[in-house]
């Protein structure tokens, strides 16, 4: 997703990833409840009317509140020997023409690699304003440039991630409608609702994703991948009421491609309103 290009583009740059994996069930660290029976007009399943009131309700943040500030912090991770991955001549003249040259060579000298960086940002009338921007621990020893090169591409920090996962779930809702029209398995699906901090939310299936959905104010309140083993995880706080916010997210990548060095990648970021 866009909210991910620059740690996309740094993995692909580095390893041209193509992801595998097994099915794997999503740990749950609540209690879904599954005994209600809804019946609706017109054949519409619950699962239909929860993501319509979803994407009736969506609209982009600048119409929702006119100012924000928070802090960013990013951790990224690897452990993967890239001196050993197919074509790095030809990755690493790429990177070094979009400007990732350091970048790479900083994930090339170091098997086990990780960083962890931070910026405020100030959301201001749809538009943002970053300051501050730093290094807060490094596992490994940089060099000035390395270090100066990460701080400067820190797009993926001050993405305005809360329209890109809307509009990731209608693209994906308009995905699975493509395939029923052509009586394909979906994969949509209703899994149940939990109660939390006195709000209930309701939990739909979208084939390898799962959206959790605030009662009432048709907020996403948490949105998780699964591909085999790789993962992906964002959780939302109500920061405002029913304003529900990006709090924390992680993804995990594994490679397990033939001829390619095995290892992960990793990304944890978390956000603090002020």
């Amino acid at each position: 997703m866009n909210a991910l290009r620059y740690f996309a583009t740094v993995v692909t740059l580095a390893l041209a990833l193509n992801v595998q994996a097994q099915d794997e069930d999503e740990d749950i660290a609540y209690s879904l409840n599954l005994a209600e029976t809804v019946v609706l007009a017109d054949g519409t399943t619950f699962e239909e009317y929860l993501l319509k009131k979803v994407l009736a309700n969506a609209k982009p943040l600048k119409e929702r509140v006119k100012t924000l500030r928070y802090s960013v912090t990013c951790q990224l991770e690897k452990d993967i020997d890239l001196t050993t991955f197919p074509h790095r001549r030809t990755i690493t003249f790429a990177a070094r023409l979009a400007g990732y040259g350091q970048i790479v060579s900083a994930l090339r000298e170091h098997k086990h690699f990780g960083i962890t960086m931070a910026e405020d940002v100030l959301f201001n009338n749809g538009k943002i304003k970053t300051s501050n921007v730093r290094m807060v621990e490094m596992k490994q020893q940089l060099t000035e440039k390395q270090i100066a090169s990460f701080l400067k591409h820190d797009g993926m920090m001050s993405a305005n991630v809360y329209d890109q996962f809307y509009k990731r779930v209608r693209e994906k809702v308009k995905e699975l409608q493509k395939k029923y029209k052509k009586e394909k398995e979906t994969g949509m699906k209703y899994a149940g609702s939990y109660t939390a901090d006195n709000r209930t939310f309701y939990v739909v299936k979208l084939d390898n994703m799962r959206v959790h959905i605030a009662d009432g104010c048709w907020q996403i309140a948490r949105i998780s991948w699964q591909e085999k083993q790789n993962n992906m995880q964002y959780e939302f706080k109500e920061i405002r009421p029913d304003l529900f916010l990006l709090s924390h997210g992680n993804a995990k990548f594994f490679v397990d491609k033939e001829k390619w060095p095995k290892g992960y990648v990793s990304m944890k970021m978390d956000y603090r309103y002020h």
